[in-house]
């Protein structure tokens, strides 16, 4: 692994625009050594014998196009990962994004309708080396069982992040769809309705998650419970308005792969309400505050439940308020924290904060 030293070294020559050439060597070099991946996993000069190129570099799911200077460049590699993007996802039938980089900028596109769209962008700060590594995990997704850190979460899922973005553009198409369906034109900003449904997809995503360590067995199964009903799981999940998007063409695949998305994260043990720190990167401050939505800091949820729980396996707690959970959250942490303590089975355990946490979600 790099160090800090080599790491910073790296990244200050990127930002100089070193040229087609040395932006790949460095940028090998800072995708192994800086994140991990496996250099046998990078494949170069990738022919493409359809279109009589070759891609500059294939990782995964991600084309890298390298460029001297994408202040003059950028064009030509928006034209150049159009081409790859629609041969892979033609040959493989699977999503792929676009990254091109002149070592300063790096802009991430993924295939719309026959062209790239842009879903992020990052400018190299020599100054901070590490929030070049910390971007290009996202936009590249090199990494697997990721921590669901705050940080980790919003990066990945937030407002801002790459998979947010396409999301939400792939979710705003199918509704626009349906919508000129029914009323022969689109209707309005449905904006916030659509960072709703990519929240309800997430959440329920995220619960499977936490208990299975393998993909949902379907996109429908996944939004109206079925999947949680088959392991004995029941009033967990259950046909609701943001279930539009099983009605969309292409929309049980985009459940499907966000639900991938998710699968990435090490979710058994998680420690945070990964919903709150999700709703909160995802839906501005004003807007919050202009649905009358204030949340509780986590830590002083956690404080708060752990003064007035001084014996979680005898009390009951409920939350007449309970919003997104974040009592509640805390509450089952410390039931479930008092009987691995006590000895008790995982089952009772379970049974235990079931039986003694409740809420009551205003409406």
């Amino acid at each position: 692994m790099l160090t800090q030293d080599e790491r910073a070294a790296v990244v200050a020559e990127l930002a100089a625009r070193p040229g087609h050439e040395k932006v790949r060597a460095l940028l090998h070099r800072l995708i192994v050594d800086g994140l991990g991946a496996e250099s046998r996993d990078i494949d170069f000069e990738r022919r493409v014998p359809e279109v009589h190129v070759r891609i500059d570099a294939l990782l995964g799911r991600t084309v890298l196009e390298f460029k001297s200077d994408l202040r003059r460049e950028r064009g030509t590699a928006e034209e150049e990962l159009t081409r790859y993007l629609t041969d892979r996802q033609g040959a493989t039938g699977h999503d792929y994004v676009g990254l091109a980089t002149d070592g300063a900028d790096f802009v991430v596109y993924f295939l719309k309708h026959g062209t790239v769209v842009e879903a992020g962008r990052y400018h190299t700060d020599p100054q901070v080396p590490r929030d070049l590594l910390v971007w290009l995990q996202s936009a590249i997704a090199v990494g697997e069982s990721l921590r669901p850190d705050p940080h980790t979460i919003m990066r990945e899922f937030g407002r801002h992040s790459i998979a947010a973005r396409r999301a939400l553009a792939d979710l705003g198409e199918l509704w626009d769809r349906l919508l000129r369906l029914a009323y022969g034109a689109g209707v309005g900003d449905d904006a916030l309705f659509l960072q709703h449904t990519y929240l309800a997809v997430i959440s329920k995503a995220v619960a499977w998650s936490a208990m299975i360590d393998a993909p949902p067995p379907g996109a429908a199964a996944l939004l109206h419970g079925e999947a949680f009903a088959n392991l004995g799981i029941t009033g967990q999940s259950e046909p609701d308005f943001f279930d539009w998007v099983l009605a969309a063409e292409h929309g049980p695949a985009l459940v499907m792969r966000m639900a991938r998305l998710v699968g990435r994260f090490r979710l058994h043990d998680v420690r945070i309400d990964i919903m709150k720190t999700l709703y909160e990167s995802l839906i501005d401050p004003d807007t919050r505050h202009d649905l009358g939505e204030y949340y509780t800091l986590d830590w002083l949820a956690a404080r708060m439940v752990a003064v007035a729980l001084d014996d979680p396996l005898r009390q009951r707690v409920m939350d007449p308020a309970c919003g997104s959970g974040t009592f509640l959250f805390h509450a089952v942490r410390a039931v479930l924290d008092a009987a691995e303590a006590a000895g008790l089975p995982p089952v009772q355990a379970v049974k235990r904060a079931m039986d003694s946490v409740a809420g009551i979600a205003e409406p």
